[in-house]
């Protein structure tokens, strides 16, 4: 259901000891949000524990929401699984309005990522494998459930996974003044597409929903945020998520896959069922779990980086192997090394005219121009980086995300490197800012530093110095600055001679990669002169 601006004041004619239909002796209350109070209590008639919730006065007093709520409390009662909370009873008793259901000792989806930020990724495919046999139940006794969310799961003692609230929503969405003005019913964070839309309906919007939860444990943040309510639902229509390997190193890819797609924002294109999405997450390969499967030099790396706190550096060159015994060439090679001998002729024909041009003054003009005029013509080719370490000077331990580190380097963009999630932009007022120390083998003459970010609004400073510097005063002044920037971004360094290059982050960006703030950086390339 819609998330309240604040915690609604308590039932007051609810306490300890009350007892409901004559039959339900409240013991204590579990929790409290927009709709209801749920208590633990006492069924004095079958003297067993069970949980009861009872909805809040301003909705137990609109007949048209509760006679909705009870038909589709009813229907939810048919449900039979162990992975969702059972319905008893329903009430409805000196104005209070309340159903009686199974009693789950443990916690919820919701508190333990707010206590824990993100969930090991096979403890999360565990939870949404669970999560998808109960809706997969739900959805062939035609119940959708609508609302799926971290608060509407429940992490039992005994080790299940259970959903509850089934049919609320559905419940909700008959009554229009339940909301506020301009708000979407449901929680915004989980709406499908076709919610928003105000579209029909079926299980694709609880896959999609789930898709949701399973990005949010596996990131440790949904993947669309806004101002309010209303923005972070509508965000979904208008622009697409970061990939989860971009938000955490090391997931595998095809569980980033199965995320994506099960988020699909055509219902189309996601998992025709529950029951196929929980198959596919049955069959993801989570051995290797710390890092991408095949990605054997991204792991070397990251092996390489923990034995050398704090930085990475390029891995030696492998020993050299024996040289292979020469190849038999067929008969028909004849065809084709006639015509590479030429080409090879040529080749070095073309390259003795340029050289000799390349000395008279008209040669020199010439392909001057043509280096003006090509598009990245003036940046030389990427100089090697051998070394690449976090620099956070006012930091506690002066380390930023260490363990990814390589991944700034690695042929892959979509691999990324991340500050430390903050409060604010400004990085939580901690500190003035946090970066990377790029270094090269010798000093070179740099002519730009090419960066790959998927982060919006972000700024920076850039600074070359011979050596690397404990602290930013070491560094001098900056060779280049750029703000608002708008996700990838090309400082120009004019030549500066220099070994190491620091990137150094004062603007963490609008925060499009999730509640709290932080850059990512998906790789960097140093260009000489």
């Amino acid at each position: 259901m819609a998330e309240p601006a604040s915690t609604p004041a308590p039932i007051e004619t609810i306490a300890p000891g009350a007892r409901i239909a004559a039959r339900y002796r409240l013991v204590s209350r579990i929790a409290q949000g927009g709709m209801a109070e749920v208590w633990e209590a006492v069924d004095e008639v079958l003297t067993r524990p069970v949980a009861v919730k009872i909805l809040l006065p301003r909705l137990a007093a609109d007949k048209a929401f509760v006679t909705r709520f009870r038909r589709e409390a009813i229907a939810a009662a048919r449900l039979s699984d162990a992975h969702i909370v059972s319905i008893y009873d329903t009430c409805s008793v000196d104005d209070v309005e309340a159903i009686v259901m199974e009693l789950v000792r443990g916690t919820t989806l919701r508190r333990l990522l707010d206590e824990h930020g993100v969930v090991h990724p096979r403890r999360a495919v565990d939870i949404a494998v669970q999560i998808a046999a109960a809706l997969d139940h739900a959805h062939s006794n035609g119940l959708i459930h609508r609302d799926v969310k971290p608060g509407n799961i429940l992490l039992s003692e005994d080790g299940r996974v259970l959903v509850t609230d089934f049919g609320i929503a559905k419940a909700a969405e008959a009554v229009s003044d339940l909301t506020e003005a301009g708000q979407v019913v449901g929680t915004a964070k989980y709406l499908s597409p076709e919610q928003v839309q105000g579209a029909p309906l079926d299980a694709r919007s609880d896959v999609y929903a789930l898709g949701i939860v399973l990005y949010e444990m596996l990131c440790g943040r949904p993947p669309f945020a806004g101002d309010n309510a209303t923005s972070t639902a509508v965000a979904r229509l208008t622009s697409e998520p970061l990939r989860p390997r971009q938000v955490r190193a090391g997931l595998p890819r095809a569980l980033e896959d199965i995320v994506l797609r099960a988020m699909a924002r055509h219902p189309d294109d996601r998992y025709a069922s529950a029951a196929d999405l929980r198959a596919a997450l049955v069959a993801v390969d989570l051995s290797r779990v710390e890092t991408d499967g095949d990605d054997t030099r991204l792991r070397e790396a990251t092996a390489m980086a923990s034995h050398q706190p704090g930085t990475w550096r390029q891995p030696p060159p492998p020993s050299p192997s024996p040289s292979p015994a020469p190849p038999r060439f067929a008969q028909t090679e004849r065809a084709w090394l006639v015509p590479a001998a030429l080409i090879v002729v040529v080749a070095v024909t073309l390259a003795v005219v340029g050289a000799l041009l390349g000395r008279t003054e008209v040669g020199r003009d010439f392909f001057g121009a043509v280096k003006e005029a090509t598009p990245g013509g003036n940046a030389g080719a990427p100089l090697p980086i051998v070394a690449a370490s976090s620099f956070d000077p006012q930091g506690d331990d002066g380390r930023e995300n260490d363990a990814e580190l390589p991944l700034l380097v690695d042929a892959d963009p979509a691999s990324v490197w991340n500050t430390v999630r903050y409060n604010s932009r400004d990085l939580g007022g901690l500190k003035e800012g946090v970066g990377v120390v790029l270094e090269l083998q010798n000093a070179a003459e740099l002519g730009s530093l090419v960066v790959t970010s998927p982060t919006r609004d972000w700024a920076a400073e850039v600074y070359v110095a011979d050596e690397a510097a404990p602290a930013l005063s070491g560094w001098g002044p900056p060779v280049a600055t750029a703000q608002h920037i708008g996700g990838n971004a090309r400082f120009d360094l004019d030549g500066r001679q220099g070994r190491a290059v620091l990137l150094w982050i004062t603007d963490l960006g609008d925060g499009s990669v999730g509640p709290r703030f932080s850059t990512a950086i998906g790789k960097v390339e140093l260009h000489g002169r």
